[in-house]
């Protein structure tokens, strides 16, 4: 009768022993059909780390701000640069929507990527980068369409010089809107 509780109790370890190997050999390995997720340069990230640099150093900006035809210009110190780069941070080229919908292009220090799907927002984003690979600039595309309104937006970042958002909107109703901003520090 021992042998046959040890066996019991031999058996139950081996099935659990069994079930763990099995349920991480599939965490790990992928699955026939099912494409492995591309990860891109974290935007967020980038601009997260911009943000604090330059919420340390607060240089002076002159910042312009363009609406229709009306035109303003200021010397200032930004007090908030989450706020200030917000639209930045809000671009992530690792979201789940643009997987495999994205092509890539890269020469010369340039990195392109293309949305292949036109009901995404992102159009186009492009990075350059120096000579130790680092990223410096971003120009994005952004087309944001819905029943109220339709939006076309370029953003534009060069590091430690300027930044801009030029939107031109469209408003069921209310019309067509130009708007542009600028900061060069």
């Amino acid at each position: 009768m021992y042998w046959y509780k040890n066996t019991i109790h031999i058996t139950k370890k081996a099935a659990i022993a069994f079930a763990i190997a099995a349920l991480l050999w599939n965490c790990n390995s992928s699955q026939p059909g099912v494409a492995h997720q591309e990860r891109y340069i974290d935007i967020p990230a980038y601009f997260k780390q911009e943000i604090a640099k330059l919420q340390a150093e607060q240089p002076t900006v002159v910042k312009t701000v363009k609406k229709d035809s009306a035109t303003e210009s200021k010397d200032l110190k930004i007090a908030k640069w989450e706020n200030e780069l917000s639209s930045f941070t809000g671009i992530d080229l690792n979201k789940p929507a643009y997987q495999g919908y994205i092509q890539k292009d890269s020469s010369n220090h340039l990195v392109t990527y293309l949305f292949t799907k036109p009901d995404l927002d992102l159009n186009k984003v492009e990075i350059r980068y120096n000579d130790k690979n680092q990223a410096i600039s971003f120009r994005i595309n952004r087309t944001i369409r819905n029943s109220l309104y339709n939006t076309k937006e370029v953003l534009f970042y060069q590091q430690d010089s300027i930044y801009s958002l030029e939107k031109e909107q469209s408003v069921l109703l209310l019309g067509d809107k130009y708007y542009f901003i600028e900061g060069r520090f």
